[in-house]
Order: C-alpha cells, then structure tokens, then sequence
C-alpha cells in the first residue's frame, strides 16, 4: 500500500493510477463507505436553508466524497512529503462546509482520517493525525454547546481512521511477503542454475578427459598392441556410458558423490595416463557429511593432475575431515613457473570454473580449500572442514 506497491508496476502518471489494478481494489470499499452520506444529503435537502445554501454545500460534498474516493490512488506512490500535502489540502477543502451546515461539517472528518490512515506511511504520524482530528472534533463540539448529542462523531472518527491505518499496513505486509516470496523463487532459480553448471563441469568435464587420455593411448596401442588397444576402448565405452548416467543424474538431481567411487576412478584415470598413483583402498574413515565433498574434490583434482601438472606421480591422503592431493608436475606457478591455463592455480590468477564450484560446494559443507606449492615441486591441493 505504501512504498512497496510501487515496487511492482509504477503508474507514469495520474489517469494511470487512477486506473491501476490496486485503486480498482479500492474503489468499492470506499464506495460503500459513502452510502451512509445518502442520510446527510437527504437531511441537508429536507432542512429550511436556503437553496443557494443547500447547493453550495452538495457541491462541497461531492467534491469532498470524490476526493475520498481518488486521492489514496493518486498519493500511494507519491514522496511522504507529497502525501502529507495532499492530506492538508484534503482537509482545508472541508473547511468551507462549516458556514454552510455548521458542526454537522465534522462528520467529513471521518474521511479525511480514513484518507490519513491509507496514505501516511509512518504509524506514530498517522495515528497522531487521526488523534488529532478526533480532538479537534470535540473542541469544536465543546465550543458549539453539542459534545453531549455528537461526542461519539470524535469516537468514530478515531476508530474507523486507526482501523485503515491497520488495515493498510495489513495490505502492505501482504504485499512484502508477495515481493519476498518472488525473490525468493528467483534466488531459488539461480542457485539451480548454479548447481547445474557444477555438475555439469565435474561429471563432463572429468570423464571427458579420461575418454580423451584414453583414446590417444588406445590409438598409440593399435599398431604394437592390439589386444591393450582393445581392452582400452572398451574401457572408452564405459565410460562413456558412465558419463551419460551421470549426466541423466544430475540433471534429474540425484546425483550422489561416493568418495570411494571416485578413488577407484582415480586409479583408473592416472593409470590411463601414465600417472603413478598412490591412493588410500577406500574413504571410510572420512566423515560421512564430507564423503560427497571430498569426492568431488578428488574428481576435479584428478582431473587437472592430468590435464596440467605433466607429473609422474600422484598422492592422495585422506583423513576424517581433510583431503590432500599433491602431484610432482610443474608446479603451482608460485614459486616463478608460470602455471598452466587451467590448472588449479589459475583461479588466483584467472578465475575458472572448477576450483569455484569447488569453493562453493566447500562453503555449503563448512570447509575451505587451499592450493599452494607442494613439498615435492609440484602442487598440493587441500581441502578441511573448517567449521
């Protein structure tokens, strides 16, 4: 109702919030509160004024009950300043009514705090005003010498303002909720595509490297070894099935990471490309909430180790809650070689996509990552819960 309904569409001008979805919601509410006027106009043309006098007020009361009915809409997406501008001139137009039908004019109060009530944003200043006008009705009434026939006038005008000041602030909480429920599911949205692209890197991105290692080995195979090129290519399709499960998996999103998988696949890889490979039999003593991190971790590791480092040899030591792997290549770029496009390192030069999503899945786990030089030349990459 107030500064988040212009969140949503902001009208250009006048004629279009006069003609905005949320002025449509108000117009019949505020219509059926002006039938009870019918009485007033009945009593005004039945009473023995004058007709000039009878005219000039039903003017000023029509003028008054449309202004009940448009303003809110023209204001709601207005500065407080603004508002509070329009409400005094709102009431100044009431003001001539009173040498015209005397304190009966007090009753058109009652509009001008249900105006107040809508439009002011701040609830001390809104109730403030709507106290104010209650009170001002019964200096009137007490000056007057009726208080005791329309004291109630002051009761109703207060309740009725207090009652659509609450009930705005009602819409207006509605409204947050809305905006935040749509931010939400676009958050959401992101988060998904994130998560994709991840996985779309690790189970790709790894099994294509092995398929490629292998291929050129099997076509190294063929004219020596035949029956090694054979069972190379065989391990090509494998692997290529293995991959489209994969794939199916995660974009259906059940995916699972077993970290024992994932060393036996290490072992297979490096073998593959001519990597000596010293790996734990299995990653039982690892945590169970850093099993599917830590799988991830050696997949992506392997990876690069093979892609990049042109090492001989390939470590990986596990622990309850840490995960090393270090390779003998050439070196992380650190100590004055220029690492490899694409290796592990680059991320601190150029950021990449693999040691990224790694972080980030990390993060969600309560671990950290941390790539440096390794004690035998080349690069050593460790992963550790952290929290």
């Amino acid at each position: 109702m107030f500064s988040s309904e212009v969140q949503e569409v902001r009208p250009a001008g006048p004629l279009a919030r006069l003609v905005h979805p949320s002025a449509y919601r108000w117009y019949p509410g505020a219509a059926i509160g002006l039938l009870y006027q019918v009485s007033v106009l009945v009593g005004l043309w039945t009473s023995d004024l004058p007709l000039t006098q009878k005219l000039l007020a039903t003017g000023l009361l029509v003028v008054v009950y449309v202004g009940f009915l448009i303003l809110p809409p023209l204001l709601w997406w207005e500065r407080e300043r603004t508002r509070l501008i329009g409400l005094a001139l709102y009431f100044a137009l009431t003001l001539p009514l009173f040498p015209l039908l005397g304190t009966v004019a007090c009753w058109t109060w009652v509009y001008v705090a249900c105006v107040a009530g809508m439009v002011v944003a701040r609830t001390a200043l809104a109730f403030g005003i709507i106290g104010a006008l209650g009170a001002l009705q019964l200096v009137i009434f007490t000056v007057g010498g009726t208080v005791e026939d329309y004291w109630f006038v002051a009761l109703v005008t207060v309740s009725i303002g207090v009652m659509m000041s609450a009930f705005a602030r009602q819409i207006d909480a509605l409204r947050r909720l809305r905006n935040a429920q749509g931010e939400i599911a676009r958050l959401a949205v992101v988060e998904e595509r994130a998560r994709f692209s991840r996985d779309m890197h690790d189970v790709l991105g790894h099994s294509l490297t092995v398929v490629t290692v292998k291929s050129e080995l099997a076509r190294r195979l063929v004219p020596v070894d035949p029956a090694r090129a054979t069972e190379e290519i065989a391990d090509i399709e494998r692997l290529s099935r293995s991959a489209l499960a994969d794939l199916r998996a995660a974009v259906a999103g059940y995916r699972e990471m077993s970290l024992s998988t994932e060393l036996a696949s290490a072992q297979a890889s490096l073998a593959a490309a001519d990597i000596e490979a010293h790996l734990p039999r299995n990653g039982e003593e690892v945590d169970p909430d850093l099993r599917e991190l830590f799988g991830w971790v050696l997949r992506e590791g392997v990876t690069n180790v093979i892609r990049h480092s042109g090492s001989r040899n390939c470590w990986v030591t596990v622990g309850p809650d840490r995960l090393d792997i270090e390779d003998d290549g050439r070196g992380t770029g650190l100590q004055g070689t220029p690492a490899p496009v694409g290796s592990l390192v680059a991320p601190a030069q150029t950021p990449g996509s693999g040691l990224a999503g790694l972080r980030a899945r990390a993060a969600q786990a309560g671990a950290s990552i941390a790539v440096e030089p390794g004690p035998r030349g080349g690069t050593l990459l460790t992963v550790r819960r952290t929290a």
